[in-house]
């Protein structure tokens, strides 16, 4: 089972560790104390909070370049669960001695599951985007390094793309919210796990630690949530929605000023 190399075009691009520094400047910068005071509605989030979510961002969205080099096999062995579904059912087997062990809503749980790792696959295609408008730029280096680098990117992905992308990452916050059903995933994926490991000539290590990454992110991600009343949860979910879309936005303003 060979993992594809979806992203190795941007991830080899020479520009690219400078893209991804950027990237998490822009990050640090929409989710700093002084840009929130720009959305009072949203006060009542605990800063810590804020951060947990800015060090998801940061950790395994967009990490420091030598560690997305490490992470990358890994992402890619996960796409391919992601986008062929049917690989897990030969490793978890009948679908009925599935359900026994994890439950009625084992089915929901494991599309579920899918669905919320699907947005780190389009998270790499949406860096294509950002790379291929980097690469119709004349001065490359100098507008990585300016201010409003990622506001000139991203203005000019086309508005569909960047709503959906947009959408993927509430989506995947969404399910991070469910803590019965995060803990129902998890399980299975850490029996896919076990299962894999006894069938070492068969999965690659590489296969291993894209699903061994999936439970990590699934993890991290409840974090955030932990202790937190449905209504705050709401309230994180729609700040991200608003602050991103506001981001993208005001991009796409002052590009066309």
């Amino acid at each position: 089972m060979k993992p594809k190399k979806e992203s190795s075009k941007v991830l080899d691009h020479p520009l690219f560790q400078e893209l991804i520094t950027m990237y998490q400047k822009s990050l640090q910068r929409r989710y700093s104390e002084e840009n929130l005071k720009n959305y009072p509605e949203f006060s009542s989030i605990p800063r810590a909070k804020i951060d947990q979510l800015l060090h998801f961002f940061l950790e395994y969205l967009y990490p420091e370049y030598s560690k997305r080099k490490e992470l990358d096999a890994a992402f890619d062995a996960l796409s391919g669960f992601v986008n062929h579904p049917t690989k897990i059912w030969g490793i978890l087997g009948n679908l009925t001695l599935s359900i026994f062990r994890f439950g009625k809503h084992f089915p929901m749980a494991l599309k579920a599951g899918l669905a919320s790792l699907h947005s780190y696959v389009t998270a790499h295609q949406f860096e294509e985007e950002l790379v291929m408008e980097l690469d119709r730029r004349e001065n490359k280096i100098s507008l990585l390094e300016s201010e409003f680098a990622m506001e000139i990117l991203i203005a000019k992905v086309e508005k569909k793309k960047a709503d959906a992308f947009r959408k993927d990452i509430g989506a995947l916050f969404k399910v991070f919210s469910d803590a019965e059903l995060i803990r129902k995933i998890i399980l299975i994926m850490e029996d896919i796990l076990v299962k894999m490991e006894s069938k070492g000539r068969v999965y690659t290590e590489e296969d291993r630690k894209g699903i061994r990454l999936g439970v990590s992110i699934l993890k991290e991600g409840r974090g955030i949530f932990d202790q937190m009343k449905e209504s705050e949860i709401n309230l994180v979910l729609q700040a991200i929605d608003t602050i991103e879309e506001d981001f993208y936005q005001k991009a796409c303003t002052r590009d066309s000023n």
